[in-house]
């Protein structure tokens, strides 16, 4: 799909300066989280991480899996667009 496009991990953010300065590129987008009981949207600065995203949603980012189209996502992982991810609760304990 489109939106995986434009995810991109941090070792790959360079080739963003490549790009033209008046590229469609915008300063924030939303991010929806569902799952875990959760679904809530917030707006966040573009191309921030989903560490990033968790910690801004109040979600401890070692609590949870984050997938996006069925696939696990690094918490490096870098969001440049609008997108829905899942959330799935990790079960620790003995």
């Amino acid at each position: 799909p489109p939106q995986y496009q434009a995810m991109r991990t941090r070792q790959q953010i360079p080739d963003r300066q490549d790009r033209d300065k008046d590229d469609d590129l915008r300063s924030t987008m939303r991010v929806v989280l569902t799952g875990a009981g959760l679904d809530t949207e917030i707006e966040i600065d573009a191309g921030s991480s989903i560490h990033d995203i968790l910690v801004k949603a109040n979600i401890h980012p070692s609590t949870v899996i984050v997938s996006y189209d069925e696939k696990i996502l690094p918490h490096n992982t870098s969001i440049d667009d609008d997108l829905t991810l899942a959330l799935i609760i990790v079960s620790s304990g003995g």
